[in-house]
């Protein structure tokens, strides 16, 4: 059995979706995951998407690779020294 699937019932697996949580204050990109059953996986990912699980402090994205294909629709806050807003 892959270690990214286990064993929760008698044929019941659960699944992760591969996030990064983006910190607005500076940018900081952490690896996360949500995890859930593999039916619910592209509610997931649609709610995701609608950004349902942001939160003031931070911004959470589907993890994609290569890094090229990260959404660029993340605006970060404005640094002390007043410099222009950023974007992920």
């Amino acid at each position: 059995m892959r270690h990214s699937k286990r064993r929760v019932g008698h044929d019941a697996y659960s699944c992760k979706v591969l996030t990064h949580v983006i910190r607005l204050s500076d940018g900081h990109v952490m690896p996360d995951w949500i995890e859930c059953k593999p039916s619910e996986a592209e509610d997931v990912s649609r709610r995701l998407r609608n950004r349902e699980f942001d939160t003031d402090n931070y911004s959470v994205r589907i993890r994609r690779s290569p890094k090229s294909r990260h959404a660029i629709d993340v605006e970060l806050w404005e640094n002390y020294e007043g410099h222009p807003v950023r974007f992920w």
